[in-house]
């Protein structure tokens, strides 16, 4: 599938289906996030993959949606390795999570896998259930799998500003 492709036909699946997603499918997303790019090539970023029973019961202990999928990337930050902004002060990791989460949720599209990105959990029990060190944060919920049969777009999907509403060319 071509990149335009993937970005005007996916949505995000809040219904999947019980069919399992293969560990040769993740393996080519997280090689994908692996050649993202971040900020001086710093890579501050861990990924759990909790494609077991006893992750997604984890998951479900921090009050993570999961709209059924069973497997789920867990986007965690590396808070020793952040860069920061000379001038600002201001650090830019939440920018480079975001960049390796969106190339998950393309990456996922690439590969004939449906996804949702979720942040409606609680990131200190997260990091509790998973015994995660204090500099590594949980951010982000990457829900991978095959959407149901009923699984159909948010009515919010195709609410999109037009680009003349936010684009100024100067």
């Amino acid at each position: 599938m071509d990149f335009n492709t993937i970005c005007e036909s996916r949505f995000s699946a809040r219904e999947f289906s019980d069919i399992k997603v293969s560990d040769k499918q993740i393996r080519k997303i997280i090689e994908l996030i692996r050649l993202a790019p971040t900020a001086l090539n710093h890579q501050p970023y861990k990924i759990v993959v909790a494609n077991s029973d006893s992750a997604i019961d984890k998951l479900k202990k921090a009050k993570a949606t999961l709209y059924n999928a069973n497997s789920v990337l867990i986007i965690c930050s590396d808070r020793n390795n952040v860069w920061s902004n000379r001038y600002s002060g201001e650090n830019g990791i939440l920018i480079d999570i975001g960049i390796i989460t969106a190339t998950a949720l393309y990456a996922a599209a690439e590969y004939g896998l449906d996804s949702c990105c979720i942040c409606n959990f609680d990131p200190k029990a997260l990091g509790k259930e998973f015994d995660l060190p204090d500099n590594i944060t949980a951010d982000a919920l990457i829900l991978l799998g095959y959407k149901s049969e009923e699984c159909k777009p948010s009515d919010r999907h195709s609410i999109r500003r037009a680009s003349e509403e936010f684009t100024e060319w100067l």
